[in-house]
């Protein structure tokens, strides 16, 4: 059955996006990176994502709970493996530390399993009800003092309202809604970059991550009012990226097909590669060989794993979902 480029292209930019910054991240101990670009992404890469899940699962022919199973196996096998790996073979982490706390990047797995149950209680309520819910939710979680890290409630709750926006996408006409904001969008992202540029240490990494509860902080006030600043900057952003996507196949959708599979890898690969320290001495060149040698290798591994059916991968049908072109094609869902 025929793609939809729009989505593919979205998740290959956002997965590209996510990439960059983690490498970013990695390497900024030895090329001296502040941080920024990175910040500046994680408006709208999580959020966006999320709001893809929300729409898939919405029309998903699997029932919750086997979704949920599938990609609670998936997050189980890879803990435990990366987890000795990075005890045993890195030994940058040790042995003891809490397998029920996510490594890296896996916690998006078991955000992603958990949001799948929340499907329940989303087909017996309606839209205005559970948005308003998931907002009061993911804001004022934050000041319950055991909503951790651990098996990642914190960011589950903080980014509930997305998964819900997606999974209600149809109820809110929420492709219609944006194409009204286009001009608007346009202006506040510009606006909102340049500020942020001048004034990046407003937001610490702590709060762009949104895995600490507020007491994490000197003043959860403030952390409360930046949280709330940073889902207006995510729809603003969000808003600006659906209107500009095009439709047409892009050279990254193929890594939009991919997504889950580099998501999973490239963590290790970065984790690996900065504990041999195999940075080249300029800046620009080491990173750009890092970033693309990284998603190459993790498209290599996809194709490996596609081939023996590791994650048992198969495609399912989906009704037609709205575009923001009033298109209507079917879709498939692949890991």
């Amino acid at each position: 059955m025929k793609r939809i480029f729009y989505y593919d292209n979205l998740k290959g930019l956002l997965t590209m996006i996510v990439v960059l910054g983690h490498t970013l991240t990695i390497s900024s101990d030895y090329y001296n990176y502040d941080g920024s670009i990175f910040k500046i992404c994680s408006f709208f890469m999580i959020p966006i994502f999320l709001i893809i899940t929300g729409m898939f699962s919405r029309k998903s022919k699997k029932e919750p709970i086997t979704r949920a199973k599938k990609m609670f196996i998936i997050y189980v096998f890879a803990q435990i493996t990366i987890s000795l790996y990075y005890a045993y073979c890195l030994k940058i982490i040790s042995p003891r530390k809490s397998i029920f706390i996510p490594r890296f990047t896996l916690w998006y797995l078991l955000t992603s399993a958990e949001l799948y149950l929340v499907e329940y209680m989303l087909r017996k309520n309606s839209y205005k009800k559970m948005i308003l819910i998931s907002v009061l939710i993911a804001l004022f979680s934050g000041f319950i003092p055991f909503v951790t890290n651990t098996l990642s409630i914190t960011r589950t709750l903080a980014f509930l309202p997305f998964f819900i926006i997606g999974y209600y996408q149809e109820e809110i006409k929420l492709f219609d809604r944006v194409k009204k904001y286009k001009k608007v969008s346009i202006a506040l992202v510009l606006v909102i970059t340049i500020w942020f540029l001048f004034h990046q240490h407003f937001f610490l990494f702590k709060d762009t991550y949104m895995k600490y509860n507020y007491y994490a902080y000197s003043t959860p006030i403030i952390c409360f009012l930046k949280r709330i600043l940073l889902y207006i900057f995510s729809i603003i952003y969000s808003v600006f990226l659906f209107n500009m996507m095009p439709h047409k196949k892009l050279f990254f959708a193929k890594i939009g097909e991919h997504s889950l599979t580099i998501y999973l890898v490239h963590g290790v690969l970065l984790k690996t590669i900065k504990y041999f320290k195999l940075f080249l001495n300029n800046d620009f060149i080491g990173t750009l060989i890092l970033y693309i040698s990284t998603i190459v290798i993790c498209l290599m591994i996809h194709f490996i794993i596609k081939k023996i059916r590791l994650l048992g991968e198969k495609k399912y049908d989906y009704k037609c979902v709205k575009l923001p072109k009033k298109e209507s094609i079917s879709l498939q869902e692949t890991t």
